[in-house]
């Protein structure tokens, strides 16, 4: 079977020639591919562009300016956060020309090296684009500046592997958070607490844990779950902008439910959660919005029971 021909890549937002050509002589590229906004402008830091094209033509390497086929997505391209949707991209007429024209670059012999200004692989247009569009027809490497490199299937599969590693620590921590509030739960069942509402949400960023009557007055629980105080005790999660969500969400909730004319407060019980059966509850009574202290702090370490 006949080896795919290679397709290199490198990526620094601050190249200077004098990183560059010895990764171009060490692989034997002879074709450099500019996916960057052309700049000329000296700073010291990266060199200028037409600098780096004399240099590359002493050393016989061709350089091409390719901004205008893959540097430049646009908004069609693109989502409303502006990330670059993939099938859209590569249906662009200018995309389709940059690869044409390095097909018939390969074609000529040339071994190409493709450099845009991500330094981190994963993120950048030449692994989520271009080198998903041609590994295919292609081996594509993606070099790095202290000579190592990577095929775009390891990256591929070192992504998998974080994003699974990933929904494992968020599946974890969703875990933590529902044994959290299940122990506040019980806490607030056994201590006379009339449990109205759990994970009740107005949108995103505004949601309230708990909300509970007791003596006819309203309390607005949050709950914070930590495995430990390694990073600060839970409550301390509970910062301005958390306050500020928590106020709006209370004051639609009120409204929405005829309870503006009922008293209420601001409860919050922070846990620190080892396992089912060792673990610290703290319960703050009367929270203040302005930052001042609470009422009251009871501590429970016990797994309540009904």
């Amino acid at each position: 079977m006949r080896e795919k021909p290679i397709i290199y890549t490198y990526g620094n937002a601050l190249i200077k020639s004098a990183t560059l050509l010895p990764l171009l002589k060490q692989y034997n590229i002879n074709c450099v591919i500019d996916c960057r906004t052309n700049s000329n402008t000296p700073n010291g830091i990266t060199t200028p562009v037409n600098e780096l094209k004399e240099e590359l033509r002493q050393q016989k390497i061709a350089y091409i300016p390719f901004f205008n086929h893959f540097g430049f997505i646009p908004s069609i391209a693109r989502n409303r956060q502006g990330s670059i949707i993939y099938s859209q991209a590569i249906a662009q007429p200018n995309f389709l020309q940059g690869i044409e024209r390095i097909n018939n670059g390969i074609e000529k012999g040339f071994t190409i090296c493709i450099i845009d200004n991500q330094r981190e692989t994963y993120k950048s247009k030449r692994f989520l684009l271009i080198g998903k569009y041609l590994q295919n027809t292609y081996r594509i490497i993606h070099l790095h500046e202290n000579g190592h490199y990577f095929s775009q299937e390891e990256i591929e599969q070192k992504n998998q592997r974080k994003e699974e590693e990933r929904k494992q620590k968020n599946k974890h921590r969703q875990n933590i958070g529902s044994n959290g509030e299940e122990i506040a739960a019980l806490y607030l069942a056994r201590n006379n607490y009339h449990i109205i509402e759990h994970n009740w949400n107005l949108h995103r960023g505004c949601e309230l844990d708990i909300i509970a009557m007791k003596n006819n007055r309203l309390h607005f629980i949050e709950v914070k779950t930590r495995t430990s105080d390694k990073y600060g005790e839970p409550q301390t999660a509970i910062n301005h902008q958390k306050m500020r969500n928590i106020l709006k969400a209370i004051q639609t909730y009120r409204f929405q439910h005829y309870l503006t004319n009922t008293e209420y407060q601001i409860d919050s019980i922070a846990i620190i959660y080892r396992s089912e059966q060792d673990y610290d509850l703290k319960h703050f009574l009367n929270i203040r919005p302005n930052g001042e202290a609470c009422d009251d702090c009871k501590t429970f370490h016990k797994r309540p029971t009904l």
